[in-house]
């Protein structure tokens, strides 16, 4: 080998000792930067006609993509079950510890016990001032978890709001990144970039699930769980969110922006091409997604429940129960039941047996002034068991029997005489045979002539103190009714009205049957409960007592969070390790690049030496 050639091969081990060295030291300098990945040069051996030499060909960053696409997966699922742990959390604290002064479940039953107080002496004037404060407190208890629930419901619409911010602004900002990537060279400064365009990648993630591929170029795609493109080398869509400023328990997303109660996402492409993100279902996990999930399921069934709790409470004190006279028609029978003290959303049932099996099942139908209020909304449906039908009181006694008649179809005659309605069976065996007609409708007033203990306990302070009855005229009454509850008036005025509930003759104040049925309707009292409040994820009707089902209610509440704690640990158990297995090759470990730094001194060094060698060689060969 020539001195030429020597030296050649020396100056260009050199500069990629140079270059590694520079390499080195800038990983230690970031070894604890976020999102910095780890860089190597790589290196080539190089033939010139007779020199041999070496050159950097690339400074490469350390990473195993398979991983780095997982770890994006993991942190949208993590961001997911951490938002919803956040909020329940939250809610949790304002329901109070189970069994702590101010819980739901020791405030009712603090009402429940004043009742039973009550009962055992009604004249007195201390006991019944404490069923009224308790019920005042149960009240306003009620009033100010309906109050919470809007409040996190309506946090969550301000934060999808944010979050759709902050994606636009991530996918401009990869723009400029993306552009310079496949526009430079693979040198420091493009790994710095790559650096950059990842950290922005993984903050994405946080808010939504995506999926990220590379063209030959080095050029980022992007595209959501769902399948749907967001950028492509600059972005392929812009997102918007029509947010509202509060929310209430009738705010409610629906496809039809002319009902639709609370902010929905519309994605907008290039070409003016617009999607609604939310009904396309583009969000499956991430920030956004759990907050969705937040503001239209998890808190509105958590507002449904206390709303069916309001009413239940409601409905069992005031609403009578007049069951139906047994009849006969030839060898039909059945019962006739009186529909006049029926109002708006009081309903009567029909149970039958279906023979031969002896299935018993039930009809409920429910009142309502006109047309327009049918169908009846999704939340009024019954189950396998209990078919809810709306009927329209508006053309007159005959018009109802007949539309109940369409209703339940043959093997039933259906007539009326006035306002008093006759169902009975076909009088066939091994048909469907009639077991009972019931009538409930709502007292109104607290005492009278010829009274009933049924009493409007609570009424709607959102209805001008009226009588809860379950009216569906406009939209449901049951909706929000929890934050509206309040103790009628009336009882706060003249207290003996929890004892006196007959004018003629007079109620003695020390008689017992009011407070009696007030109790036994809460404690013994079977209450039919809707299917809109999913407890125990169960979507059927169900027969429990009201003090059953705020027990139940609380109880699914605190399992609820418990679940969403469980499932956040887990996944961030699930985030920690595919972290760790992304750092096993990205992260900087100090003591490898100070060997590697070592190992780049001494080949320096070794260039170096060669170098002075092939001078002094070449000034002895000047001089001679």
């Amino acid at each position: 080998m020539g001195l030429s050639t020597s030296l050649g091969t020396a100056i260009s081990g050199l500069h990629v000792t140079q270059t590694g060295i520079g390499v080195v030291s800038q990983n230690v300098a970031n070894a604890g930067v976020a999102g910095y990945v780890r860089r190597v040069v790589s290196t080539s051996d190089t033939l010139s006609g007779a020199t041999i030499g070496t050159s950097s060909t690339a400074v490469q960053r350390l990473l195993d993509k398979i991983v780095q696409h997982q770890l994006w997966q993991e942190s949208a699922g993590a961001a997911y079950t951490s938002t919803r742990a956040d909020a329940l959390s939250n809610l949790d604290k304002l329901f109070g510890a189970p069994g702590s002064a101010t819980a739901l479940d020791s405030v009712y039953s603090s009402f429940t016990t004043s009742l039973q107080a009550l009962k055992n002496d009604p004249s007195s004037y201390t006991n019944r001032t404490a069923v009224l404060d308790a019920a005042s407190q149960l009240a306003n208890r009620l009033n100010g978890l309906s109050a919470g629930v809007q409040a996190e419901r309506t946090q969550a619409e301000t934060k999808i709001g944010g979050a759709v911010n902050q994606i636009n602004q991530l996918l401009d900002s990869l723009t400029s990144v993306n552009a310079r990537i496949v526009q430079g060279q693979t040198d420091q400064a493009t790994a710095g970039l790559k650096d950059q365009r990842d950290r922005i990648v993984s903050e994405l993630s946080q808010y939504m699930d995506i999926k990220t591929s590379e063209d030959a170029r080095g050029s980022l795609s992007i595209v959501t769980g769902s399948g749907a493109q967001i950028f492509d080398g600059r972005p392929a869509v812009k997102f918007s969110f029509d947010g509202r400023s509060a929310l209430g328990p009738e705010s409610q997303w629906s496809p039809n922006a002319a009902t639709r109660g609370v902010g929905t996402i519309t994605m907008t492409d290039n070409s003016g091409n617009q999607i609604d993100a939310i009904a396309n279902k583009v969000f499956r996990s991430g920030e956004i997604a759990a907050n969705l999930e937040l503001r239209d399921k998890t808190l509105v069934q958590m507002q449904a429940q206390l709303d069916e709790m309001a009413a239940q409470l409601s409905s069992a004190l005031s609403d009578r129960e007049i069951a139906g006279t047994a009849v006969t028609a030839g060898a039909a029978s059945g019962f006739d039941v009186d529909l006049a003290g029926l109002q708006s959303g009081n309903s009567v049932t029909l149970d039958y047996q279906v023979t031969p099996g002896g299935a018993t099942r039930r009809f409920t139908f429910v009142r309502v002034e006109s047309g327009a209020s049918l169908p009846l909304p999704a939340s009024a449906s019954g189950d396998a068991n209990n078919t809810v039908v709306g009927i329209d009181f508006s053309g007159g006694p005959a018009s109802v029997a007949a539309q109940i008649q369409a209703a339940i179809g043959g093997g039933f005659t259906v007539s009326n005489t006035g306002s008093m309605l006759r169902i009975v069976d076909d009088g066939a065996g091994n048909t469907r045979d009639v077991l009972g007609l019931t009538a409930r409708p709502t007292a109104t007033s607290l005492s009278g002539a010829n009274g009933s203990p049924e009493l409007p306990f609570f009424v709607d302070a959102g209805n001008g103190n009226g009588a809860y009855t379950g009216s569906f005229e406009g939209r449901s009454q049951a909706v929000g009714f929890a934050s509206r509850i309040t103790v009628n008036p009336g009882l706060i005025a003249d207290r003996s009205k929890l004892v006196v509930f007959n004018t003629t003759p007079a109620t003695p104040q020390g008689d017992a049957t009011r407070p009696q049925m007030l109790l036994d309707r809460l404690t013994k009292g079977l209450r039919s409960v809707t299917n809109a409040v999913g407890l125990d994820g169960s979507t059927a009707t169900s027969n429990i007592t009201v003090s059953n089902f705020v027990q139940r209610v609380v109880a699914s509440q605190g399992q609820a969070v418990e679940n969403a704690k469980r499932l956040d640990e887990g996944q961030q158990v699930a985030l920690a390790s595919v972290q760790s297995r992304f750092a096993e090759t990205s992260q900087v470990n100090v003591d490898q690049e100070m060997a590697t730094l070592i190992e780049l001194q001494n080949a320096y060094a070794a260039n170096a030496r060669i170098i002075s060698t092939v001078k002094e060689m070449m000034d002895m060969l000047m001089r001679v």
